[in-house]
């Protein structure tokens, strides 16, 4: 009789610690993350699950998102101080939006001033946050490109 009671006082103690436990409707992003990005490449969706993170400083925004798979997303505004479209590619110094896949030297493909062409439109940007969406075509160092497609981001600083 005492092992049953004490089984169903452990059974209830069990039941009221985990209804006590409420998930946080705001945690929309990746662990260690300030926000989210993801982006269609070769058809197949993709979405930073590790981390996302974001600066704003001296006139350079970055945000860039990473998986477990040593894959990454980033954006790289120069001088972005409102909303707006901004073109990405020759002869557009100082913008940047890279796509990487893997460790190999290869992996990486790049729109920036001298190679690729894209464009980030930033839909909403504050002292504390960005938002946009961004395409582009970018290449790696043996010249192979890669088409990056529907990608949005949405981080705070």
């Amino acid at each position: 009789m005492k092992s049953r009671n004490l089984l169903l006082m452990m059974l209830i103690a069990g039941v009221t610690m985990l209804s006590s436990c409420k998930k946080n409707d705001d945690d929309t992003g990746p662990v260690g993350s300030n926000g989210s990005i993801s982006l269609k490449v070769d058809g197949s969706t993709w979405n930073a699950s590790l981390s996302v993170q974001a600066v704003n400083s001296n006139g350079v925004i970055n945000v860039t998102g990473s998986d477990s798979n040593a894959k990454q997303a980033g954006v790289t505004l120069y001088g972005v101080s409102a909303p707006g479209t901004y073109q990405v590619g020759p002869p557009n110094a100082g913008n940047m939006l890279r796509w990487t896949e893997g460790l190999g030297q290869n992996d990486t493909y790049q729109a920036n001033g001298v190679i690729g062409t894209g464009t980030v439109t930033v839909t909403e940007l504050s002292d504390s946050k960005i938002k946009g969406t961004f395409s582009f075509t970018g290449y790696n160092t043996s010249q192979t490109s890669k088409q990056i497609t529907e990608g949005t981001f949405e981080a705070n600083f």
